[in-house]
């Protein structure tokens, strides 16, 4: 009987501390309200705004210069036609709904001690600083970004100019056999 207190207590004395951390705060989830405390830390809201803004200045830009350049009669009117959709495309984003969405992404991959140490970093002078500086500095990367994004861009339109022809070529056969 005390070889098996024995044993019974070495198992415990080395897998104790296994057991125990697993059950530990460390490993619990996040929950929905420490997530939303984080996101007001980070002032979430004023960061995913400001981006948006950012991405659809960006965007349109881009869209001009590709229509430009497929469409040089393109006329003005027609680009600020395009432009005003965008506008009304970008005024009618959720962005609530959208805040609601990430919380359970972030549930699912931080723990409360995660969030915790983020927030805390958030509220140091350099996580002040990386709130205040990450709106321009993610200008000024897409703005890096822009030429690579064009080309892309323009690669992925002949492309599908490419295909959209091919299409129509091999259309037009199967419909001359059924008139």
């Amino acid at each position: 009987m005390k070889r098996i207190a024995g044993i019974t207590l070495l198992l415990f004395l080395a897998f104790g501390p296994a057991l125990a951390q697993q059950t530990s705060a460390d490993d619990t989830p996040a929950t929905k309200e420490d997530v939303e405390k984080l996101f007001t830390t980070m002032r979430i809201r004023e960061q995913m705004r400001s981006t948006m803004d950012l991405m659809a200045k960006q965007s349109k830009r881009m869209a001009e210069d590709t229509l430009r350049k497929k469409a040089p009669n393109i006329s003005q009117k027609e680009l600020d036609h395009l432009d005003a959709i965008m506008d009304r495309t970008m005024k009618d984003v959720d962005l609530e709904g959208m805040i609601e969405d990430m919380v359970p992404v972030y549930q699912r991959h931080l723990t409360r001690q995660d969030v915790a140490a983020m927030s805390a970093f958030y509220k140091t002078p350099t996580g002040q600083k990386m709130l205040r500086e990450q709106p321009q500095m993610t200008a000024e990367a897409m703005k890096a970004a822009q030429p690579r994004m064009e080309k892309m861009m323009g690669n992925a339109m002949e492309e599908a100019e490419k295909a959209a022809k091919e299409a129509e070529a091999g259309s037009k056969p199967a419909n001359a056999d059924k008139n």
